[in-house]
């Protein structure tokens, strides 16, 4: 079973503190995925993790370490070395009884792996625990930003409840309009947005990635959109006019 803490499309939370007792009465292991441990305060149910048996987040998505590296605990390593062990005679050797040495092949299905671990060894010793909190913070103070900038148009809506550093927002109006603005920001190559559905409607997401991500790139992103809307609202109105 596994629950998710800020799902792709929208950052949604799984209910952990309800899904946990049920995973243990019926003795599922439980995986918790997709969450950054240094903002949990924000987490709704972070308190809930003791349910977990593994947690999974990628720091290739918001710890500044370059793409791929996705990190792993697991409460009981006997679960998953157990899953992947492979044990062919040419592969056995007189140290893997001894318990000093840790064989990684057994953790995943490839045999061998790549040393991801000694980039974000670097991140982490350059930024330190402090310098990657803010990090975060900061992004999802820009967030808030974001949204706050698109609650004041009236011709736009949030889609979602801002957390972290993602803001789901569309035009008031159909998804063929929404369709038509995403397609002329992306065209325009000043800023790039991915879409998503919710419920059925066609909605922006405006992720906040980037290191040196500032105020005035939020606020210069928010002009940027707001005037593509109103030269396609124009666009659109006559159109729709003419037909």
């Amino acid at each position: 079973f596994c629950a998710t803490l800020g799902t792709t499309p929208c950052c949604s939370f799984d209910k952990l503190l309800e899904l946990g007792p049920i995973c243990k009465s019926l003795l599922l292991l439980s995986k918790v995925a997709d969450c950054c441990l240094s903002h949990a305060e924000s987490f709704p149910g972070h308190s809930a993790a003791s349910f977990a048996d593994s947690f999974n987040f990628n720091p290739h998505k918001w710890l500044l370490v370059n793409f791929d590296c996705s990190a792993m605990w697991v409460k009981k390593r006997s679960d998953l070395t157990g899953a992947f062990k492979l044990e062919p005679l040419y592969l056995q050797h007189h140290h893997q009884e001894s318990g000093l040495v840790t064989d990684y092949r057994h953790w995943q299905i490839p045999l061998g792996r790549r040393f991801r671990s000694l980039k974000l060894w670097f991140v982490l010793r350059m930024y330190g625990v402090t310098g990657l909190q803010e990090h975060i913070r900061k992004h999802v103070r820009l967030s808030h930003q974001f949204e706050h900038l698109v609650l004041q148009d009236e011709r736009f809506e949030v889609c979602a409840e801002v957390v972290l550093g993602l803001v789901c927002f569309r035009m008031k109006g159909s998804n063929e309009l929404n369709e038509a603005l995403l397609k002329s920001i992306n065209e325009a190559k000043k800023i790039h947005l991915v879409p998503c559905h919710l419920r059925e409607k066609f909605v922006l997401r405006f992720a906040i990635c980037s290191r040196t991500v500032e105020s005035t790139h939020i606020n210069f992103a928010w002009q940027h959109i707001s005037q593509l809307a109103t030269d396609l609202l124009k666009t659109w109105k006559q159109n729709h006019h003419q037909q």
